[in-house]
C-alpha cells in the first residue's frame, strides 16, 4: 500500500529537503506540499485522496482539508469543459527573462483547442526551444458572456511550457467563485514559508523558482529558530549592484518585480558548483561568515552598500 508521506515528499525535487522533510511532516503540511507545488492537477488529485485517507483532521474546521481540495482540483478540471455559449479562453505565453513579459497570445472558443496550439506551436518551434523549457509558461483565462455585451472572467489556469496544468484561480471578484472555495492558488509562491530547512548561515543555495523567475544563487545568512515563516534570512544580489536581504521561506529574494508562484523550498539545494562572474562575492561573503559568524551583522547593517564594497 502506498503512503501518503512518500506520495507527499515524492513532490520536494530538492534531495536535501526531502529527507530532512521526512521526519516531522504530517497531514497539514504535506497538504500544502501536494496543494501548491509545481507539477500537475492529475497527480495532485490522487496524493491528496490519499492524505485524506490515512490521516486524521487536526481539528473541526480542519483548514487545508485535503479531501476538500482534492474535489476543487477537480473542479478546476471540469470547469474547462463547462461552457455556455460564447465562452471564450485567452492564451498567453510568459518569458521570465524580461520580468512579466508577455511574448504572445490568441483567442479560442475550446480549452482543448488553446492545449493543441500550445502543442503545435512547441514542434513548429522545437529547435529554437530546445532546452528552454524551465523558461517559460502559459496562462489561460476562461471569459462568458456577462451583461450589457461585457466579457466576464471567470477563472484562470497556469500551466507549465507543454501545457500541464499546475495552478487555477477562479475570478478575484467572487462572481463565479463557488461558497466556501478555498484558495488554491499562491501568487508569490511563499505557501511552504513555515517548512524548516538543512542548511546553515553562510551556505550557499540554488533558487530555483522556474519558469516563473530566474534561477539564482543566494546565500543563507541566519536560520533563527528555522520554525518561523521569517525566521531564515538569506542574502542576495540585487541588479543594482548592491545587496540585498530577505525571508528565504517567503521568497524574499526576488526583485519588486518578479512574480513566481512556486515556493523556493520544492528545489532549494547547496550549491557547490561554478558561479557566475556576478556571483563569485557570494563565495567571498559565505567563508568569511563561517570563519567569522559575527559578519553577519555587519551585513545587516551595510545592506545597501554593493556588493563589490562587502565582499572587499
Amino acid at each position: 500500500m502506498k503512503n501518503y508521506l512518500d506520495e507527499t515528499l515524492k513532490f520536494i525535487e530538492s534531495e536535501e529537503m526531502r529527507e530532512y522533510l521526512r521526519e516531522g511532516v504530517g497531514r497539514y503540511c504535506c497538504t500544502k506540499i501536494v496543494t501548491f507545488a509545481p507539477a500537475p492537477l492529475e497527480k495532485k488529485i490522487p496524493v491528496l485522496d490519499l492524505i485524506a485517507e490515512q490521516t486524521e483532521p487536526r481539528r473541526d474546521s480542519d483548514y487545508m482539508n485535503p479531501a476538500k481540495l482534492a474535489k476543487e482540483f477537480r473542479m478546476a478540471l471540469d470547469e474547462r469543459y463547462n461552457n455556455p455559449p460564447g465562452t471564450m479562453f485567452w492564451l498567453r505565453d510568459w518569458y521570465y527573462h524580461e520580468e512579466g513579459c508577455n511574448y504572445g497570445d490568441a483567442f479560442f472558443t475550446e480549452f482543448d483547442a488553446a492545449i493543441r496550439y500550445i502543442k503545435e506551436q512547441n514542434e513548429e518551434n522545437a529547435e529554437y526551444l530546445e532546452g528552454m523549457e524551465n523558461d517559460y509558461s502559459h496562462s489561460i483565462d476562461k471569459y462568458v458572456p456577462g451583461e450589457n455585451g461585457v466579457l466576464d472572467e471567470v477563472c484562470q489556469w497556469i500551466l507549465n511550457h507543454s501545457g500541464e496544468i499546475w495552478y487555477f484561480d477562479y475570478d478575484t471578484n467572487g462572481k463565479y467563485k463557488p461558497k466556501d472555495w478555498d484558495d488554491i492558488f499562491d501568487y508569490l509562491g511563499d505557501s511552504l514559508n513555515h517548512l524548516p530547512v538543512p542548511f546553515e548561515p553562510g551556505d550557499i543555495i540554488l533558487a530555483d523558482c522556474r519558469p516563473f523567475s530566474k534561477e539564482r544563487r543566494v546565500l543563507i545568512l541566519d536560520i533563527g529558530d528555522n520554525a518561523g515563516c521569517c525566521s531564515v534570512q538569506c542574502l542576495f544580489l540585487q541588479p543594482n549592484g548592491k545587496i540585498g536581504i530577505g525571508a528565504f521561506n517567503h521568497n524574499g529574494f526576488h526583485t519588486s518585480r518578479e512574480r513566481s508562484h512556486i515556493s523556493v523550498l520544492y528545489r532549494a539545494a547547496r550549491w557547490s558548483g561554478e558561479l557566475s562572474q556576478d556571483e563569485v562575492p557570494l563565495s567571498i561573503i559565505s567563508t568569511a561568515i563561517k570563519a567569522n559568524p559575527k559578519i553577519v551583522n555587519l551585513l545587516r547593517c551595510h545592506r545597501n552598500y554593493s556588493i563589490i564594497s562587502v565582499a572587499t
